[in-house]
């Protein structure tokens, strides 16, 4: 099993996504982790072949381990400041 993603980077990736989508303040753990699961993957397969195509890209991605956990964006979005 690879290291899981720091919590405290959630938190700030958290902060920037209720800041740019809002509505995102109200869902799930599960559904936040899909989708910061989903951008940490893309990123580090863009960083593995930074020339390949989109689509290259996305495929490398799809067989990348999850880096981020369930726990880690529960305790990240407990520490993110609420919207006022």
């Amino acid at each position: 099993m690879t290291e899981p993603v720091h919590v405290d980077r959630l938190v700030g990736q958290l902060g920037y996504l209720f800041e740019d989508r809002p509505e995102l303040r109200k869902a799930s753990a599960a559904e936040l982790r899909d989708l910061l699961d989903h951008d940490d993957r893309f990123a580090r397969a863009r960083a593995q072949a930074p020339l390949e195509s989109d689509a290259q890209v996305a495929e490398r991605a799809a067989g990348l381990e999850s880096h981020v956990t369930l726990e880690a964006v529960e305790q990240a979005r407990s520490r993110v400041p609420d919207d006022d």
